[in-house]
């Protein structure tokens, strides 16, 4: 797979290099088999409505696997969850949902017209073509008619909302797939009490397309019968580009010749006079055009017409996410995406593992020039042609990775640079961009937090001073944290250096064991560690952890932990030695048995190896850096970060983790930019804002209520 006489500088060059080919495309299931016409009957009908407002025993919708409730989920996920926790998110968030194709996974519900939920698996998203689609609907229909209560299902068009299949593939699909499993269920079986299904649809042109297009997929299933009336039920919608459609039909009406007028229309004089006034504007030539476009326009039913009409960039904060995922595999890197309006297959992108390995290397601690002229390759190189235009700051960027493309430095991003356009600010400067890795284990269930004040652990400086890893910037790093968080309302604990170094005035020493009885017993909200990282290389396994004077704290010592905190921020250094916790001279994440990222230096894996130790015993965001820190940048950093994560105005929704981090990206990346006007900026100055990286949901709101100084309680925020 890799051609060693391939470099970056051939690339930025434009001097080919030869790839593996495309292997063949995900493989579809095997054709189900031919329904039986002589089994039970279903009805199908058509709801133009709120998908929660139509009555039904049993509401459904799709679920791709590790992707939280958007768009008709979310609202479904909402009718049904009564506390501050939606089950459906939360239970996305801890991985209990395996999402399957076709696997069916209940809710509980209260009262209303959602009595009874459910969502159907769609496997990971980029996957789900039209023959998994019919089995997706087999599968489902199949279920539903077991369970003895259900007569009839509301549920929404799966697959072609948040899915990469048009209406009329996902129609075929449905119909195919309720066809499979009508005739599974023939004689001797007896028939299912399900006899009507209702598609809800909350756009009403779509449910005029939807309607046409299971009544075509349905002409010859019998034992599947699609009611010819659109039914209308409450919370139905037009939205902005189905209303330009209809407003665009009506138009193209009065352009039709006065022997050829639309019945029920205007009369012609009346209609002239109408056109008229609304090509006024124009100038007499695009007048003429306009007038004979629109008359073969006027041909075109509706329903065959569709827009795509960009309005104002709504704020990011409440968009949709971009969710892309990004998995190492055979022949290169496999990425599927997830938009507000549709997925994107799996595309395959063939890359040379050491071109890939160059690069990572390069942008890891970067020079100046190299962080001003490999980001516009890196998204060039590694991400799909047709995945660069959603490269924008129009939504939250959440990136699925695993522990190989997560030693990428995907903070680089930025769009592909167009020739005479001006260049804009990196992705993860202008939006939220986050990563989450994708593992075998679930994460934690924990508690909320509880009330009175935020608490928060902060450790400082603990490594060695005798083996040369005391850090001062780290110690004063942790003091200002420390200040800074009991500034906004919280209940600091601070341990500041080793037992051996200078002490700090009224501060413990950050001891090892005595950090570990405060995470096991204080319930902490957030932790923030100011010191060495490194990998314990010294044992049977490859562990990772924070370094102190004593030894190394291990996700096996953190496994104990009954309440895992929120957030765990680590500006942490890359450490070629390891002291005590591993044999002198050791190279921090030097490759072992256990395997390594193929990309990119052991300094690049770092972050995703603690990053993932941490989510592995529940803690839902870790922030980490990926190279080495300028001190007072570091505490630039952490400040602006902690400002952000508590900064809610009267009425505003609580903070997000992925905006807080956005903001501190931002300072240090302006700072750069003062800097560079002043007189220039090292290396590690320059790229600093990329050296962080986020692990977690984006969206997820840190705050479950209130501002902290609404749940200070009678002691405030105190540092001991």
């Amino acid at each position: 797979m890799s051609t060693p006489a391939a470099r970056i500088a051939d690339l930025l060059e434009g001097v080919p290099t030869p790839s593996n080919p495309r292997p063949a495309r995900y493989p579809d299931p095997a054709p189900v088999p031919p329904p039986r016409p002589d089994g039970p009957a279903v009805t199908v009908t058509v709801v133009w409505g709120d998908l929660v407002e139509v009555p039904a025993d049993l509401h459904v919708t799709g679920h791709y696997r590790s992707v939280v409730p958007d768009a008709a989920e979310l609202a479904l996920d909402r009718a049904i969850s009564g506390g501050p926790r939606p089950l459906i998110t939360e239970h996305t968030r801890l991985g209990w949902i395996d999402a399957q194709l076709g696997q069916v996974t209940y809710f509980p519900c209260g009262t209303g017209p959602v009595r009874s939920a459910a969502v159907v698996g769609m496997g990971p998203m980029g996957t789900l073509t039209e023959p998994r689609a019919v089995q997706l609907y087999a599968s489902l229909l199949g279920e539903a008619a077991a369970v003895g209560h259900v007569t009839t299902m509301a549920t929404v068009l799966i697959g072609a909302g948040t899915g990469n299949l048009s209406v009329g593939q996902a129609g075929r699909a449905l119909v195919r797939g309720f066809a499979a499993a009508l005739a599974s269920m023939g004689p001797p079986t007896p028939p299912p009490r399900l006899t009507e299904v209702l598609v809800v649809e909350v756009d009403r042109l779509r449910a005029e397309q939807l309607l046409l297009a299971l009544t075509g997929a349905a002409a010859n299933q019998p034992q599947v019968r699609i009611r010819q009336e659109l039914r209308e039920e409450r919370g139905g919608l037009l939205f902005v580009p189905s209303a330009a459609v209809y407003a665009l039909t009506a138009l193209s009406g009065l352009a039709r010749p006065a022997d050829a007028a639309a019945p029920g229309g205007p009369d012609p004089p009346v209609a002239e006079q109408a056109l008229s006034a609304v090509l006024a504007g124009f100038e007499p030539g695009i007048r003429d055009k306009v007038r004979e476009q629109l008359a073969r326009l006027a041909e075109v039913a509706r329903t065959d017409l569709s827009l795509t009409v960009r309005g104002p960039t709504a704020l990011q904060d409440g968009s949709v996410p971009v969710r892309m995922s990004v998995q190492s595999g055979t022949g290169g890197l496999r990425w599927a995406a997830l938009t507000g309006r549709a997925t994107v297959p799996e595309r395959l992108v063939p890359v040379d593992t050491d071109l890939l390995r160059e690069l990572v290397g390069r942008l890891t601690e970067p020079t100046v020039e190299d962080a001003r002229g490999l980001p516009g390759l890196l998204s060039r190189f590694v991400v799909p042609t047709d995945f660069q235009r959603l490269l924008t700051d129009d939504a939250t960027v959440l990136l699925e990775l695993d522990r190989d493309t997560a030693s990428v430095p995907w903070e680089f991003l930025t769009e592909v640079q167009q020739a005479g356009v001006e260049r804009r600010d990196p992705l993860a400067i202008r939006t939220q961009l986050s990563r989450q890795l994708r593992t075998t284990y679930s994460r934690v269930l924990t508690e909320g937090t509880a009330d009175g004040p935020l608490r928060a652990l902060v450790i400082g400086d603990p490594g060695d001073p005798e083996t040369g890893l005391q850090l001062p910037g780290a110690r004063s790093e942790a003091l200002a944290v420390a200040a800074r968080l009991s500034a906004l309302g919280v209940q600091v604990s601070l341990f500041v250096g080793a037992a051996n170094s200078t002490r700090q005035p009224g501060v413990e020493p950050a001891r090892r064991l005595d950090v570990l009885r405060a995470l096991l017993c204080g319930r902490h909200d957030i932790v923030h560690y100011c010191g060495h990282s490194a990998f314990d290389v010294s044992g049977t396994g490859r562990r990772s952890g924070w370094v102190f004077a004593d030894g190394l704290l291990t996700e096996q010592e953190l496994a104990l932990l009954e309440r895992p905190p929120q957030i765990v921020v680590a500006n942490a250094c890359y450490t070629a030695r390891l002291g005590s916790a591993g044999p002198a001279g050791t190279h921090a994440g030097a490759p072992d048995a256990a395997g390594r990222s193929p990309w990119g230096n052991p300094q690049a894996a770092l972050v995703p190896s603690l990053a993932d130790e941490f989510l592995r015993i529940g803690v839902g965001h870790y922030i980490g850096a990926a190279w080495r820190i300028p001190d007072d940048q570091a505490v630039t950093f952490a400040e602006e970060f902690y400002s952000h994560l508590f900064a809610r105005g009267p009425g505003e929704s609580e903070p997000t983790v992925g905006a807080a981090v956005r903001a501190a990206r931002k300072k240090l990346y302006e700072q750069r930019a003062r800097e560079e006007q002043e007189g220039g900026a090292d290396r590690q100055r320059w790229s600093s804002w990329a050296a962080y990286q986020h692990y977690g949901d984006a969206s997820e709101p840190f705050l479950t209520s209130g501002n902290p100084s609404d749940r200070q309680g009678d002691g405030g925020g105190t540092a001991s």
